[in-house]
């Protein structure tokens, strides 16, 4: 019988210098307070970056004026069974994509937990590319869907749940504000379509619209 913490896969991405962000964010920096080879009694660092860097959770706060912030997030949110859903878009995730979905798996039910998995895990290494504008994110009409279900929880594989040129700020509202919790940036690369159990905690920071997230997937059992 395999024990409990065996057949995880960390799927967070690492954070590191000049790690590729959001256009007009600052620049992710590492700083050393102090160093052991410079005659110091301990290294320390200093972390210089926006709290939606690299596989993060936005909180309500992010868009909504009276969402509350992430050290608010229910901790059961972020444990349990989550879908895995292939997505095989042009360009922003529509309805349709996600009821093709439904159909060759199950329908999706008030509660459950969803991350889809689109083009943007087949690229390059994104953290360290440029910044792709055109990558897949969830269309307003679609995140308008996932809210109707009462989804708990929605995970993408690249910086933003919704489209860079148009319906961005749309698409988190819907989300956010039919009280559907967001990842971003999810490590895909090596996961299918399937069934997972999954464990997703931000940092509990007061008063922030986000935070970086460490994300484990493992298959489920059934």
């Amino acid at each position: 019988m395999a024990e409990w913490y065996e057949g995880w896969t960390d799927v967070t991405y690492p954070i590191f210098e000049g790690i590729t962000g959001w256009p007009g964010q600052p620049t992710t920096h590492l700083e050393t307070l102090s160093c052991i080879h410079c005659g110091d009694t301990a290294k320390v660092s200093v972390l210089h970056m926006s709290v939606h860097t690299g596989t993060h959770m936005d909180a309500p706060c992010h868009f909504l004026a009276q969402g509350i912030d992430v050290s608010r997030f229910p901790i059961e949110v972020g444990m349990g069974p989550v879908r895995v859903a292939e997505i095989d878009c042009p360009a922003e995730v529509r309805p349709e994509d996600l009821e093709a979905y439904e159909g060759r798996s199950r329908p999706l039910v008030s509660g459950e937990r969803l991350i889809l998995r689109t083009g943007n895990s087949d690229a390059a290494f994104w953290p360290q590319a440029p910044f792709d504008e055109d990558y897949h994110g969830i269309g307003p009409a679609a995140a308008a869907w996932i809210a109707k279900r009462k989804l708990q929880l929605v995970g993408v594989d690249y910086l933003s749940v919704g489209p860079f040129h148009s319906g961005n700020p749309q698409t988190h509202r819907a989300l956010l504000g039919a009280g559907v919790w967001v990842i971003e940036g999810v490590d895909l690369r090596h996961i299918r379509e399937g069934n997972y159990e999954m464990i997703c905690l931000p940092l509990k920071i007061a008063g922030s619209d986000g935070s970086p997230i460490r994300i484990l997937l493992r298959p489920a059992n059934n």
